[in-house]
């Protein structure tokens, strides 16, 4: 993970490198720009290091100097006379450090400078690896979503945290800003390398660049600078899936601003393997997706055949993170088949009795969900239809602990039961996956059955 580092090498003038360091952001399509870029080890190893981090300044403030404010750090500005500021202190007050260090538990982590997390839209989570602090960007529909606004790598010597764009947008001059922003973003970098040939001395200082240079015969080469760097930021929350409109029956494109259903309506629709990544972060309670983070967050969600469906406006709540990873299972299908009877019922006839219309894992799930939820999600109990024996064997056992309903209670004698209980019992039977859908629907189907016996309240 030295790449720039190889890139530099390459190098024989001034210009040559502060043009690859602007190229660094310009270049960028990702979601995230380096707000800290350290690559390599200058005292042994190598014997060659490059470090970049970023700073935002006032716009009419000119860089004089390199390196325009500590490393890392932020204070509360505190001139003696507001009337009579002198050049250091406007400084002080207009530029700073885009990431800053944490004390935690005496531990040195990153995290996004104080000055910049007052919005509400940021949302702070946990300490990771005890190198930064995990934290969130919300711009979208349901609490405690969006994109990790830092982006953490390290490997070796060398170390990289990428900024989320969307994030830093709220702060710095762009083509597409809401508002009249007055910060521009600065790179501070340094460039050490002993093996490296003295440079071409053809890039200037001027109010947008200052750079320091030094080359000998011990220490090699020695690059330090601050310059205005481009920030690049188009935000269109379109996303490159095709939506069937519910009017039309046709494929079309996706509308992000559909969240309440008043408007245009229409489906989005994905293969099945999108499954194992929405229940990592997702319960499935009859027909909704209910956030295990977060259990007031729910969508509803069609989970049939092989397919899975969110309604338009409900796949528009899914955090960003989310839909990259599932947008390249999306699919257009040649049938009809996009809801369910139940999600019919309830959201096209506005029936009362939808439940009645559900599956029967969902019927079961509809059951506890109302009745024994929290138990449920403590043993991380899910309603997919299983791919495998083994997680139908998980599914079965967690059902009799979590009802006290066990196979031994329905006829012994029938080949389904006897499957079933083959599976609890971790014997493999080598049943196809179309079998065990089969018996996992009938399992769901006898369980709610003897559930209604045992409690009249459902």
């Amino acid at each position: 993970m030295i790449k720039h580092l190889e890139k530099l090498r390459g190098f024989n003038s001034m210009e040559q490198i502060t043009n690859y360091i602007e190229k660094i952001y310009s270049n960028t399509e990702n979601l995230y720009i380096p707000a800290i870029l350290s690559e390599g080890d200058f005292i042994k190893g190598i014997e060659a290091d490059f470090y970049v981090k970023l700073v935002l300044k006032h716009k009419d403030i000119s860089i004089d100097k390199t390196w325009l404010t500590s490393n890392l750090s932020f204070s509360l500005p505190t001139p003696d006379n507001i009337h009579n500021i002198t050049p250091s202190q406007l400084n002080e007050l207009f530029i700073h450090n885009v990431i800053v260090y944490k004390n935690y538990k005496n531990s040195s982590v990153y995290q996004v400078n104080p000055f910049f997390t007052v919005t509400e839209l940021y949302s702070e989570n946990d300490i990771k690896q005890f190198k930064y602090v995990e934290a969130y960007f919300d711009e979208e529909y349901q609490n405690e979503k969006g994109s990790l606004v830092l982006n953490y790598q390290k490997e070796n010597n060398s170390e990289h945290l990428g900024i989320l764009k969307n994030f830093l947008a709220e702060f710095i001059i762009h083509d597409e800003q809401k508002y009249e922003h007055v910060y521009e973003l600065v790179a501070e970098f340094e460039y050490r390398n002993k093996n490296h040939s003295k440079l071409l001395e053809n890039q200037k200082n001027s109010d947008s660049m200052y750079l320091e240079y030094s080359h000998n015969e011990k220490y090699g080469l020695y690059l330090r600078g601050s310059m205005t760097v481009p920030f690049s930021f188009s935000k269109t929350n379109a996303r490159s899936i095709k939506v069937i409109d519910l009017g039309t029956g046709k494929a079309r494109n996706h509308n992000p601003n559909h969240y309440n259903g008043d408007i245009e309506e229409g489906f989005v629709v994905f293969s099945d393997e999108v499954i194992k990544l929405l229940k990592q972060d997702y319960f499935f309670y009859d027909i909704e997706m209910i956030e295990k983070k977060q259990l007031d967050n729910s969508v509803l969600v069609d989970y049939f055949g092989e397919r899975v469906v969110f309604w338009e406006a409900e796949y528009n709540k899914l955090p960003t993170t989310l839909k990259d990873k599932i947008d390249t299972y999306n699919i257009v299908p040649n049938d009809n088949n996009y809801i369910s009877k139940a999600m019919f019922s309830m959201q096209l006839d506005v029936s009362i009795n939808w439940v009645n219309d559900l599956e029967p894992d969902k019927k079961l799930a509809y059951a506890i969900k109302n009745h024994m939820f929290l138990r449920a999600i403590d043993m991380d109990l899910n309603f997919v239809y299983p791919q495998n024996e083994e997680e139908l064997q998980i599914f079965i056992s967690s059902i009799e602990k979590l009802t006290q309903i066990t196979l031994e209670e329905f006829n012994s004698k029938t080949e389904d039961v006897q499957n079933l209980l083959r599976i609890r019992n971790n014997n493999q039977s080598s049943l196809s996956e179309v079998h065990l859908k089969s018996l996992y629907l009938k399992y769901c189907f006898a369980v709610y059955n003897k559930y209604k016996e045992k409690f009249e309240w459902i």
